[in-house]
Order: C-alpha cells, then sequence, then structure tokens
C-alpha cells in the first residue's frame, strides 16, 4: 500500500475508536515530565547548595538561605555555572552519537525499546541523586560522573522525545497528526504548572530534603516504565519487525549498524521532490535554534536570585504562572489557529517565534518583579512552535523515515544544550556582575533566525502553490478556448 492508502486505513480504525481507546504515549509523557517538574526549580537549588556546602565549604544555614548573602552568592554561583556547562556537555555528547542509531532501530524494530530504555536512563541519574544528597562530602561535580554520564548512555531525553513523537506519528493521520502532536504537548506541559506549584509545597513541607523529592521523582519514572511496558505496542506499523526474530547474539550488532548511520545521514541529505531536502534541514536548524531557549532556564534561576533577589519560593510561584500561561496557550491558540483559522503551521511557528524573542525584551529591561511576569506571559506564546515544526516534517517524508528523521529532529531539539550551554555560561560569568541580562539577548537572536528560516520556508511553499495553480488555470483556459474547440471539432 501507499502512503496515501495506508492514511485512510488509519482514518478508518481511528474512526471507529472510542476517544480513550486512542490514548498512547500520553501517560508516559505525563508522568516522565511530571516527575521532572516537581524537582524543575529544586534541582537547580540543590547545585547551588552542593556547589556552597562542600566546593566552598559554607554552613547549610548559609546556603540553604543564600539569596541574603549577596558575596557568597556571587561566589557560588562562579562554580555552579561552571558546573552546569560541564554537565549539559556530558549529557549531551552520548545521545547525540546514539540518535544517529535510534532512528534507524525504531522504525525497524519499533518505538517502544527505545522510549522504555530513555526512560530507564532518567531513572538512573533520579536514583543517583538521591545518593548525591546522602553523600555530604562529593562536591557537586560527582553528580556528573555518577548521575549525567550513565543516564546518557541509554539516549535519555533524546530517545524519549524521538520515540514519544513517532509513535504518535506512526498511529495518526496526516489530518488528525498536528492536533494529536500538539494534545501530547500540551498533556506534558500541562504539568509544568501543576508540578511546580506541587514540588514547591512538598519541598517545603519535606523540610526542605533534597533526598525525599527525588525519590518521589525516581517513583514517578519508574510508574512509566511500567505503564510502557505493559500499555503501549512494540510495533506501531506494518514494515517494523520484532527484535526476537534474530538471534540475541546478534541484538547489538542490529543496532550498531554503520548501515543505519549511513541511513540517518542519508535521509536528511538525498535529493526530494518540491525542494523537500532543503525544507528537512531547514526544520532541523529551526529545531535546534529554537530549543537554545530551553538552556536558558538554569540561568534565568541565577538571574533572578542575583538581580532581583528572589527565594526559592518566589521563583517556584513565577515558574507556576510561566507554565500555566504556555498549557493556556497550547489549549487554546493552538486549536483556533489550525482548526478554526485554518493557519498554516509555518505561521504558527512565525508566531511562537515572535513571542519568545518579544517575551525576553521584557527580561532584560526588568527592573522589577512585574516586569518578568509581563515578559513570561508575552513569550506563552512560544511553546506552540515545537509542535508545528513536528507536524510539518512528519510530511516531509514517507513513513518508513519518520522514525529516522524524528531521531535527528529529537537531537536538535534535545541536544542543543551542547552548544547553548556553553554559550550561556560564559556569557553569564562574563556579564554577571555588569549585566545579568545580556543571556537574554542569546535567546532573542535564535528565535529571530527561526522566524527567518520559517518565512523561508512559507514565501518559498506559497511561490510554489500560486505556480502550480496559475499552471492549472492556463491549462484549464487553453482547453476552453474557442480556437482549441475548434480544433477538436476538426479532428
Amino acid at each position: 500500500m501507499d502512503e496515501k492508502e495506508l492514511d485512510n486505513v488509519l482514518q478508518q480504525t481511528n474512526d471507529n475508536k472510542k476517544w480513550y481507546q486512542k490514548i498512547s504515549v500520553e501517560p508516559t509523557m505525563f508522568l516522565y515530565m511530571m516527575a521532572f517538574m516537581l524537582t524543575s526549580v529544586v534541582e537547580n537549588v540543590f547545585f547551588v547548595y552542593k556547589s556552597c556546602t562542600v566546593n566552598h565549604g559554607y554552613s547549610h544555614e548559609i546556603c540553604i538561605n543564600i539569596e541574603k548573602y549577596n558575596e557568597t552568592k556571587a561566589e557560588v554561583q562562579q562554580t555552579t555555572t561552571k558546573f552546569l556547562q560541564y554537565n549539559s556537555i556530558a549529557g549531551q555528547i552520548i545521545p547525540i552519537m546514539l540518535a544517529l542509531f535510534i532512528g534507524s532501530f525504531s522504525d525497524r524494530r519499533g518505538r517502544k525499546l527505545p522510549l522504555v530504555m530513555g526512560l530507564i536512563g532518567k531513572f538512573v541519574y533520579s536514583s543517583m541523586i538521591v545518593v548525591n544528597s546522602l553523600m555530604t562530602t562529593w562536591p557537586v561535580e560527582y553528580i556528573i560522573y555518577t548521575a549525567t554520564i550513565p543516564s546518557a548512555m541509554t539516549g535519555a531525553d533524546v530517545a524519549i522525545f524521538a520515540s514519544a513523537f513517532t509513535y504518535i506519528a506512526d498511529i495518526s493521520t496526516q489530518n488528525d497528526r498536528t492536533m494529536r502532536i500538539t494534545i501530547l504537548d500540551v498533556v506534558y506541559l500541562s504539568t509544568m504548572p501543576s508540578g511546580v506549584f506541587i514540588g514547591k509545597y512538598l519541598y517545603n513541607h519535606l523540610s526542605k530534603s533534597f533526598t525525599k523529592m527525588f525519590i518521589i521523582n525516581a517513583s514517578l519514572l519508574f510508574l512509566s516504565i511500567l505503564y510502557s511496558l505493559i500499555m503501549l505496542d512494540w510495533q506501531t506499523t506494518q514494515k517494523q519487525r520484532p527484535l526476537t526474530e534474530i538471534p540475541k547474539r546478534q541484538w547489538l550488532t542490529d543496532f550498531f549498524d554503520k548501515k543505519h548511520f549511513q541511513q540517518s545521514i542519508r535521509s536528511l541529505t538525498k535529493k526530494r521532490d518540491f525542494n523537500y531536502r532543503t525544507y528537512l534541514i531547514l526544520m532541523m536548524v529551526s529545531m535546534g535554534l529554537y530549543a537554545i531557549q530551553r538552556d536558558e532556564k538554569r540561568y534565568l534561576f541565577l538571574f533572578a536570585q542575583y538581580k532581583l533577589n528572589w527565594t526559592t519560593d518566589v521563583y517556584s510561584d513565577f515558574r507556576t504562572f510561566q507554565s500555566a500561561s504556555y498549557v493556556l496557550v497550547m489549549l487554546i491558540a493552538v486549536p483556533i489557529f489550525n482548526k478554526v483559522l485554518k493557519w498554516k503551521d509555518t505561521i504558527i511557528v512565525a508566531i511562537g517565534a515572535c513571542g519568545h524573542a518579544f517575551g525576553r525584551m521584557f527580561f532584560v529591561f526588568a527592573p522589577s518583579t512585574a516586569f518578568m511576569y509581563a515578559g513570561a506571559t508575552v513569550a506563552s506564546f512560544g511553546p506552540i512552535v515545537a509542535p508545528a515544526l513536528r507536524s510539518i516534517t512528519s510530511k516531509l517524508i514517507p513513513s518508513d523515515e519518520r522514525g529516522t528523521v524524528f531521531a535527528l529532529l529529537s537531537v536538535c531539539d534535545n541536544a542543543m544544550p551542547l552548544i547553548s550551554g556553553i554559550f550561556y555560561s560564559q556569557i553569564y560569568l562574563a556579564t554577571m556582575k555588569t549585566y545579568p541580562a545580556a543571556i537574554f539577548w542569546l535567546t532573542i537572536s535564535s528565535q529571530v533566525l527561526v522566524f527567518s528560516c520559517i518565512m523561508f520556508i512559507h514565501f518559498n511553499r506559497r511561490k510554489r502553490e500560486h505556480d502550480e495553480q496559475k499552471k492549472l488555470n492556463d491549462d484549464a483556459l487553453i482547453e476552453q478556448s474557442p480556437d482549441n474547440a475548434e480544433s477538436l471539432d476538426s479532428k
């Protein structure tokens, strides 16, 4: 069957399902993201606390209330910033290399195994953070060796996101795909306000215990692994075959096959009709540029703590508001843009990129907390970029290349901190005492470039559609012309 026939069969199958029968990876991503968001603020506090107590030898009383001690705060933030840079590099190099094999492997063997392996990696990370919190003499750098690197060896976030979104793309039709991907985004983004809020409550009511917080984190990840193993299908397309068809001794070589690496590169570089190769490369570039702003979060915490003297509770409240705004826009704006106004995905991406850029302008000139909240409100349109980019990408490729291309897209989405983390770190270290808001100009620049890439695609596709329509109109006029009619009569 060709792509259109498969799409029609899938549409009929989905039409016969009740809404709850269409649930697939949404609970997996909800539990995974809830675990992450519960400790998203606490994790940053833990890094600062470790740097303060072990690396610099300050007391618990000073380190747990570090926002009150300006000189200590500046000293500790230098160490924490350097740690964040190296931790980011260590956590991304291995997943980048694995992604070149994960995509092709999942196209042949299914999406479930890479997804579960990534979740196991995150479970290992959280468990080892628990160990680090108990080891009061281990410096902050030990987190890299004991938690970050072991987690990265499973593919971690890159494997999770690539597998989850490809799974959704496999089980949805072209017409439904933008909405299904957006729903998945909404499901896991909905954990952001609720997760941060609950995390703040638990942190304060568990005596600010880092150990207990990450035990809860690990428990949620365990539930996510359990659900995925029980409820998800190992194969989601007819071309995928189970790994059990080959001997166990060949499993590793089946994954690490140089042909799969070559296939990943070929999928990105081979010539395609309608200039799709250029569009596909620009999708990768756009996703990478868009993802730069995600690495800003850790430095936003340091910025707010240093410039505005925010406490952990104040920052948690801000993150709750910011996350709630994201979810509301995803729930309301995307269906209106996509289903009611019938706007193209390229327009949705452009709006989101502008939202992120203009929101950071408020952060740059933030003299007060009110400006930070105003910026967060404007930037709430930003997250609509990612699902629209994924939707565009899925429509440029056949289904048997989807896993490979989505894995590469996931690399751009999740591995950009390998580069952006260094940029943010070095900019913040260089400007912390003079102009700490300089980090936001990096975010603004990246979103302007996303806007430029997507506008190039939009106007090129629009020109092609216009030329095709003009040709159809010209052909119709020729067929209807009197001269043509006479010539037909004479025959």
